[in-house]
């Protein structure tokens, strides 16, 4: 794959898991009233929202900050993590939406696999 369709992808998809992390981390932080709902019909206390709404700011920044390669990995392994787990609780509890946050895995893996071949391309 050419190094200028790696960068589209990698910043394209990187861009919109930003995005939607910067909005999560608003939205649970605040505690909007669709973030309380969401995480009552889940079984988790609305407390979670106050957890969950730092890390996902956090890991926004972490994805578009270039200096620290270590901290974006473990922005990746965390934002992972909780897509995995927020796609599983859907699942369990037969939520019929329970396949976005399996599509934002998606992109987290093809956001990852980009960025680490532009990595490898400056080695």
């Amino acid at each position: 794959m050419n190094k200028t369709v790696i960068k589209v992808l990698y910043w394209a998809t990187t861009g919109l898991i930003a995005l939607g992390n910067l909005f999560g981390a608003y939205a649970y932080t605040s505690q909007s009233p669709q973030v309380l709902e969401g995480l009552a019909l889940l079984g988790y206390p609305a407390y979670v929202a106050l957890i969950l709404g730092p890390a996902k700011g956090l890991s926004a920044l972490a994805l578009l900050y270039p200096k620290f390669p270590r901290l974006k990995e473990w922005a990746y392994a965390g934002i992972t993590f909780n897509v995995l787990g927020a796609g599983l609780s859907h699942l369990f509890t037969k939520d019929p939406n329970f396949a976005t946050p399996f599509i934002f895995l998606a992109l987290v893996a093809v956001s990852y696999i980009t960025w680490r071949k532009l990595e490898a391309e400056k080695a």
